[in-house]
């Protein structure tokens, strides 16, 4: 390794020391990404966000394409209705290429400080340079378009300031279940649920203690008992999206322990694993990345949600990340919804007022669907967050033309 590369993986570390897992150089490391990423620092230094390029012609992982994101066919419930229109701004961004700053698998795009305090909003002319800097390298690149996304208020709201202020378009990309662990055992997590949520204490949601061997693993590398599971996590994350998966070798690195994680596995007595949850852990936080199981109807429950909330409440964690999708039973189960922001700047003149119509649109279509979601599905107790509590859940806007 260079001193440049070096010099900047110092930086790297440190200024990410307090983000999410899934932004550090090891997670990076783990995807094979590290030649392809530029770190981009603000003019003192003490702000940083990695950019990699996104060609859409290569045909790139679903969640790292923009246009993926907004017209994709995991966004049929948002473009069903106005199929040319879709097509039209697909086909003329087929060979778009587009700066992003999302971590490769990771889903988490925001700019880091290294201190959280001031990811929250201060330093804001350290942020507004790294924006500058952030839209030299994408125009240098000759960018079709910037993207940073999976971006989250609580984190990054000072970094999605500094995109907005300098013209980019905030979007609602799409929502995460963020579970706030405040109970002393399961009993108390249970109360919390309220008496409409009486069922989850029973059935599929129940680990079998009897009849299966349930097992943590922290410490690093696979034993025998662990033989299938780097298989099984692979193939149930490769199976969002099928044509560019998250690579096998990178599940095992993660597995392996390149970065903290905690294994839960369930088998048969004497036998291997046949059902595994891969969470990372920084700080108080766990992050729910990887599920893979050959009994999914069995297991899936129970040890996403049972064993994995009775882990982090006897190991003093305080917040569990379990990411997108699922919504309706990440927030049965006492999860509150949050946005996942994305800013975008569409630098392509061509392309400019065509994808920028349709991008606010499917946002709004987004907030009206996230919006239902949270008024239906969490917990009463909880608040629903200001992005959708002021929205109408129901008659999203329908589809304009291009302006």
């Amino acid at each position: 390794m260079s001193g440049a590369r070096t010099s900047e993986r110092r930086v790297w570390t440190r200024l990410s020391a307090a983000r999410s897992p899934l932004q550090s150089p090891a997670w990076y490391d783990a995807a094979g990404w590290g030649g392809r990423v530029r770190l981009l620092t603000g003019p003192a230094g003490r702000a940083a966000v990695p950019a990699w390029t996104v060609e859409r012609a290569d045909r790139p992982h679903y969640f790292h394409d923009p246009i993926e994101i907004l017209s994709g066919e995991r966004e049929r419930t948002f473009t069903a209705d106005v199929p040319e229109l879709t097509e039209g701004v697909r086909r003329a961004t087929g060979r778009a290429s587009v700066l992003v700053t999302v971590s490769p698998y990771g889903y988490r795009g925001g700019a880091f400080t290294g201190d959280p305090s001031s990811a929250a909003g201060a330093d804001a002319g350290e942020m507004a340079g790294l924006v500058g800097r952030l839209l030299e390298h994408a125009a240098g690149t000759g960018a079709s378009m910037l993207f940073a996304h999976y971006l989250f208020d609580e984190d990054d709201a000072a970094f999605i300031r500094a995109l907005t202020d300098a013209g980019g378009i905030r979007l609602l990309a799409g929502a995460d279940a963020v579970l706030d662990v405040e109970w002393d055992d399961m009993d108390g997590y249970h109360r919390a649920l309220g008496s409409s949520r009486r069922s989850l204490r029973q059935g599929r949601n129940i680990p079998d203690l009897r009849n299966l061997h349930w097992a943590e693993r922290e410490d690093k590398g696979l034993t025998a008992e662990h033989r299938d599971v780097v298989p099984l996590l692979h193939a149930t994350s490769a199976g969002f999206d099928p044509r560019a998966p998250v690579p096998e070798d990178m599940v095992r690195a993660i597995a392996e322990g390149a970065l903290p994680r905690t294994l839960l596995t369930v088998a048969q007595p004497g036998r291997p694993a046949r059902s595994a949850a891969l969470v990372l852990r920084r700080a108080d936080t766990l992050y729910a990345k990887f599920f893979g199981s050959a009994a999914p109807r069995e297991d899936y429950f129970p040890l996403a949600y049972a064993r994995l909330i009775r882990y982090a409440i006897e190991h003093g964690y305080r917040r569990i990340e379990y990411g997108g999708g699922s919504h309706q039973a990440k927030l049965l189960r006492g999860a509150r919804l949050r946005p996942a922001w994305g800013v975008l700047f569409v630098l392509d003149p061509a392309l400019r007022g065509r994808v920028e119509s349709f991008a606010r649109t499917i946002s709004a279509r987004k907030r009206a669907h996230f919006a239902g979601l949270a008024r239906q599905w969490q917990v009463d107790s909880l608040p629903v967050h200001p992005a959708f509590s002021d929205q109408p859940a129901l008659s999203p806007p329908r589809m304009g033309g291009p302006e």
